[in-house]
Parts: C-alpha cells; structure tokens; sequence
C-alpha cells in the first residue's frame, strides 16, 4: 500500500498520472530513478509490484522508503556510481530543471539505458498557451519567475531538446503533458483567456507539465 506520507514534491497527481502511462514491463524489470527526492515516486512504483528500484540524490537524507535503495551523487558533475548497471526503465521527474549541465543527464541515461529501454523525463511546460501568454504580457516563464521554485534554472524547449537528444541517440517516442485540460497553477482569468486563444493558435502541449518518453535511436 502507497504511503502517502512521503513528499511528492510534483504538482497534485502527476505521479498518478505518470503511473498510469508507464510502457508495459515485466516488474523485475531494473528502475533508476534520478533524483530520487524523498522516494515517493520508487514507492509508487513498488506498490505497482516493481521490485529492483534504485534512487540517486544529492541529499540522501531525505530518502525515506524501504522500498528502494538509494545513492548520492551530483547529477550535474559526478559519475553516477553505477560501474555498468543497465537499467529498463530510467526516470528523472521535475529534476531536468534544476540542473546546471542538462546534458549530463542524457549522458548518464545514455550510459545506463538497456537497449530496448524507456527512459521517462518531466519538467514545467513552457510550450502551453497559458505560459506563452504570461511571457508575452509579462516577459517572464511561469515556475521560472520570481514566484516559482528559485531552483529552477533551465527551462526545456522542445526544439532545442531534440538537438540534445540527438548527440546521445535518444529520441522521444510519446508526449504529453499533465493536466490535459485546464492547469493546476494558473490563475482561472489567464485560463479564460488562453481558452479563447486557443481558438486561434496550436496549442498542441497545452498542460502545466510537460511528459516525455525516450528511448535510443536504434539508427
């Protein structure tokens, strides 16, 4: 049974959302998750009967699940510690953002991604017509303004992602984003109006977080 005492330090049902979108895989299936937090994503995971759960984080301290086990490392400047564990499935939830040197991540997902397996990325979408619209009005990203997280360095965009993604044969195989209708952090007069936009431009990413699933380019 999931404890929900564990801080999912994502906005509101994210991680069930996420969870619910997973490829099929056998449950002995080896899982990485990178950035690890509190291990309430790995918790979900074994309750969903996945058994070989492994979590890296910076601040160790945190990780409160016996579920799972967990190692420190600096994702931006360490090397993961790994030797040359592969892993079915990788995951690095709300983490990209954070990051000084996104690229080590895809370095290190590269590195320890099983040939036929999914690497799962999330990070706040700034491809939604809600956020286009607050930078045009504003000149500032949500979740990177001066009322976001104050950790929130590098915002993805899509089209430089897949310039990145290339240098690491990693390709995206499914998008999506969470909600898919209406937003969790905007404010209702924003979505109103966005709503209207909508009428005229595409709005193809249209949720507060953007989902991705990635796998290696098998060219």
């Amino acid at each position: 049974m999931l404890n929900h005492q564990l801080l999912e330090r994502t906005i509101s049902g994210l991680h069930d959302n996420l969870s619910r979108s997973l490829p099929t895989l056998n449950h002995d299936t080896p899982v990485l998750d990178i950035g690890c937090g509190t291990g309430a994503w790995l918790e979900r995971l074994a309750s969903l009967g996945f058994s070989q759960l492994h979590g890296i984080d910076l601040e160790i301290e945190q990780f409160s699940t016996k579920k799972a086990t967990c190692s420190q490392a600096n994702i931006d400047y360490d090397d993961l510690g790994l030797g040359s564990r592969k892993f079915g499935l990788i995951t690095s939830i709300e983490v990209i953002e954070h990051l000084e040197n996104p690229g080590r991540l895809f370095y290190h997902v590269a590195k320890h991604l099983d040939t036929n397996g999914f690497f799962l990325l999330t990070t706040p979408n700034i491809h939604s017509i809600n956020c286009r619209l607050k930078f045009l009005i504003t000149g500032k990203m949500a979740s990177f303004d001066e009322k976001g997280d104050p950790t929130h360095i590098y915002p993805v965009l899509l089209h430089s992602l897949s310039r990145i993604l290339a240098r690491y044969s990693l390709e995206i195989v499914k998008q999506w984003s969470y909600p898919d209708k209406g937003s969790l952090i905007y404010r209702s007069k924003t979505q109103m109006i966005s709503t209207i936009l909508n009428l005229f431009l595409p709005n193809q990413v249209p949720g507060d977080t953007l989902c991705l699933l990635l796998q290696k380019n098998a060219s």
